[in-house]
């Protein structure tokens, strides 16, 4: 088997100065559509509480249990802010929505991403398939689009704002190599990639739960004459979801595009489940505060 492999990598044959742009036009487009896919499914989630039966302590009392959630699983909570006594001046007030996903480096991270790059690349080179890619597994790139991403931003991050999907983050681990980097047997089980073959990669997000984001170098099983290709693969236990994106252009496309595919029925059946759990604590917190009343 020979060293090298033929590997589809559109964005390897842009200029430098090409890749540069291209990606700070991709990330600006990233940024304005999260702002308002954010913003939209905040303000439609605040109108689903509003719609609820009870007085503006119990709808306050949702908004802090539902911001609080980082699981589907309730955990009541009080509102505790007493400048804000309504629901609708939260509404008004709050920047919650106001996300653009993007995360900036808070300083000169050239050489740090540099290092990050090699060490990741040197990781994924170990644990690539051998009977698959024989020698050239010792010399495998990660894909260029990735690589000029890390140049741009420190990755992102998705909000949840409708405390039920939980999408992992992407790209935002330069630290830890090792739990990236996983052998190929342990990546394929999480990630479920049906149909493809998978040679090398590495994990590019999880939220140590439910969802994990994967980079996977592979090829359709059904068309073994193609290319080998970096997708992105995505899989979230908690919906069943897994899908894949050739491109990090089609992926981000979709994160930041969670108003069209955020589950608005389970989104709906959730607020329910809110609103019966804080009503049900208000109404014990009540009977309770009266019986101290009449003991007094």
């Amino acid at each position: 088997m020979t060293a090298t492999i033929d590997i589809e990598d559109e964005f390897r044959d842009l200029s430098p100065i090409a890749r540069s742009e291209a990606m700070a036009s991709l990330l600006s487009q990233f940024a304005d559509r999260m702002l308002d896919n954010n913003k939209r499914i905040f303000e439609r989630v605040l109108d689903m509480i509003a719609e609820t039966e009870g007085d503006e302590k119990l709808h306050l009392n949702m908004l802090a249990t539902h911001l609080e959630m980082d699981t589907s699983e309730v955990d009541v909570k009080s509102w505790d802010d007493t400048e804000i006594t309504r629901l609708s001046d939260y509404k008004a007030w709050s920047r919650l929505g106001h996300d653009s996903g993007v995360c900036p480096w808070e300083h000169d991270s050239s050489e740090y991403i540099a290092a990050f790059l090699l060490h990741l690349q040197k990781a994924v080179c170990e644990n690539a398939s051998r009977d698959l890619l024989g020698d050239a597994a010792e010399t495998l790139e990660l894909p260029t689009d990735f690589c000029e991403f890390l140049k741009h931003t420190a990755g992102v991050v998705h909000p949840n704002l409708d405390r039920q999907m939980f999408v992992c983050s992407f790209g935002t681990n330069t630290y830890d190599i090792k739990g990236q980097a996983q052998p190929l047997d342990k990546m394929c089980r999480i990630a479920g990639p049906n149909g493809f073959v998978i040679a090398a990669g590495w994990t590019a997000g999880d939220n140590d739960r439910s969802c994990w984001i994967h980079y996977l170098l592979c090829k359709r099983i059904a068309e073994r004459n193609e290319p080998w290709r970096w997708r992105i693969f995505i899989n979230n236990i908690d919906f069943h979801d897994r899908g894949y994106y050739e491109s990090l252009r089609d992926f981000l496309s979709w994160y930041c595009s969670a108003y069209d595919w955020v589950d608005w029925k389970a989104v709906q059946q959730g607020i329910t489940v809110l609103h019966q759990e804080c009503k049900e604590a208000l109404e014990e917190d009540e009977e309770q505060t009266s019986e101290e009343e009449a003991e007094e």
